[in-house]
């Protein structure tokens, strides 16, 4: 085209030459002879200016054209695998910079091969398209990435696609992971034809498993296939041994099961009140019974990593709502705890869980204590302090659990929407023997009374130690002093001996 456009140009000069040339030399005048300078120079400079100037920056510009087309996907628009990986580790040397964590998430859309060969590369190609706008989607307008620095999508050899999340530990990474399976797995139309896509995540975080971005994508890949390879929804990168591995994936396996043959159970811990010996609550812990069962020590950190600690939550909430209204029924009017993980805290349908049970009980949200950790409500403080805010709205009591054992700013205590700090047991249990615990605990208190803030003491197993904490001001314990978790049977009959003990003495 800008060759074209300079041969006009040299055409229309050289016309013009010829004209000025054939008229009579006297009607020549000096402007004349400065239009045939121009002209002459206009035709010797305007190739030159093309060859020189013109032609080097339309080369770059078509150079810039191929490189974008060789980095980035032609069908989504989404980074490859090279301009990916740069991508990953220029994030995680600001991680290295600011001591943060980086997460990248692998997904499998399982079934596109299949769908390409059956139903032609066009159906194939929007099935593609409509995965790679589903994560798009979930990335942009996700409520958890608002917390986040901007994520990074991208799709990688075949039909993987990568998400990197700067900033994002694990928990929050199994959050996404569900997110983005929820949307890619929701059934759409094709043409007329209902496609259903169920499809695998695998996590690796930096630095937890990997220092460089090739064993973090390395890593990430083994954590995909290993899932798929169990049948598995999710699995994050742990760094064992396959044969660990292979337990990990039996216990998932063991667990699913478990859920759906009811062999989960809650068992209930009582509170009692210092100051009036009364019992004034429970709480809820979860059992695996049966040959099958194992402590949840073990299972509970697997299923936060397989995403079916979502599942169980919800099961733990229902269970425990139900059962407090059906003690209220039958005279006993108590409190019950429920603990929540740092994943349940960050979903997008935690405050309807616990909303929806209590409605669908009739029960009074005060009823029910929602217990976070320190370190959960700390992963993403904002969010956390709009979720537990929210819930401490619609009248439920929000317990900080665990404090002082993790890592968070006091600055953020303040914000925290709670009514009450519970104490570590590895703070109370030496409170009468180490005077280092005894001072702690003692401040603890102290600056938990200054928040209006309640306290419970856990593990409390002997009088001396319930004297110590009552002088200190602690209001509520709960230990094997008093009792070990009970089944809801065994607790209704401790409770009402334990009252009818109280009653006639």
């Amino acid at each position: 085209m800008m060759i074209t456009v300079i041969a006009i140009v040299v055409v229309a000069e050289i016309s013009i030459m010829i004209f000025f040339l054939y008229l009579p030399l006297p009607e020549l005048s000096e402007l004349s002879y400065a239009i045939l300078d121009g002209l002459l120079l206009g035709m010797l400079v305007a190739p030159a200016f093309y060859f020189s100037v013109i032609l080097p920056v339309r080369k770059q510009t078509i150079d810039e054209q191929e490189n974008l087309l060789l980095l980035h996907d032609s069908l989504t628009g989404l980074p490859h695998a090279p301009l990916f990986q740069e991508m990953l580790e220029h994030e995680l040397h600001e991680a290295a910079r600011d001591l943060s964590c980086v997460s990248l998430i692998l997904i499998d859309p399982g079934g596109i091969g299949d769908i390409h060969h059956e139903m032609g590369y066009k159906t194939g190609d929007s099935v593609v398209l409509h995965v790679a706008e589903s994560i798009q989607k979930v990335c942009r307008d996700s409520d958890i990435f608002a917390h986040l620095n901007e994520s990074i999508v991208g799709r990688l050899k075949g039909d993987i696609f990568a998400v990197l999340a700067p900033h994002a530990d694990l928990a929050c990474s199994s959050i996404i992971s569900e997110k983005i399976r929820k949307a890619v797995d929701r059934p759409f139309d094709v043409n007329g034809v209902v496609i259903n896509i169920i499809c695998t995540t695998g996590v690796a975080i930096y630095p937890d498993h990997a220092l460089n971005a090739e064993s973090l994508i390395k890593n990430a890949n083994s954590a995909l296939g290993m899932a798929k390879q169990g049948g598995l929804a999710s699995i994050a990168f742990n760094g064992v041994e396959s044969s660990l591995s292979s337990r990990r994936i039996e216990i998932v396996s063991r667990l699913r099961h478990a859920i759906a043959c009811k062999q989960l159970e809650l068992f209930y811990q009582p509170k009692i009140d210092l100051n009036t010996n009364q019992v004034s609550g429970a709480e809820a812990l979860i059992r695996w019974l049966g040959k099958e069962g194992l402590s949840p020590a073990e299972f509970i950190p697997i299923a936060e990593q397989t995403g079916l600690i979502s599942e169980i939550t919800v099961w733990v909430v229902n269970e425990a709502v139900r059962q407090c209204k059906a003690w209220e029924r039958s005279g006993i009017r108590i409190n019950i705890a429920v603990n929540v993980s740092a994943r349940s805290l960050y979903d997008a349908e935690f405050i309807e869980m616990f909303t929806g049970a209590c409605r669908v009980q009739q029960l009074e949200p005060s009823r029910i204590t929602v217990e976070v950790t320190e370190g959960s409500a700390m992963s993403y403080p904002e969010l956390a302090i709009e979720r537990l805010a929210a819930l401490r709205s619609k009248g439920f009591r929000i317990s900080l659990d665990d404090f002082g054992t993790g890592y968070s700013s006091l600055s953020y205590l303040k914000y925290i929407p709670a009514d009450e700090l519970k104490l570590d047991q590895s703070f109370v249990a030496n409170i009468t023997s180490d005077c280092r615990d005894e001072r702690l605990v003692r401040g603890v208190i102290g600056l938990a009374h200054d928040m209006r803030l309640s306290t419970v003491a856990e593990g409390v197993e002997t009088e001396d130690v319930a004297l110590m904490l009552k002088a200190l001001g602690c209001e509520k314990v709960q230990g094997y002093l008093y009792s070990r978790p009970l089944d809801a049977v065994s607790f209704e009959q401790w409770y009402r001996e334990r009252q009818g003990v109280q009653g006639n003495a």
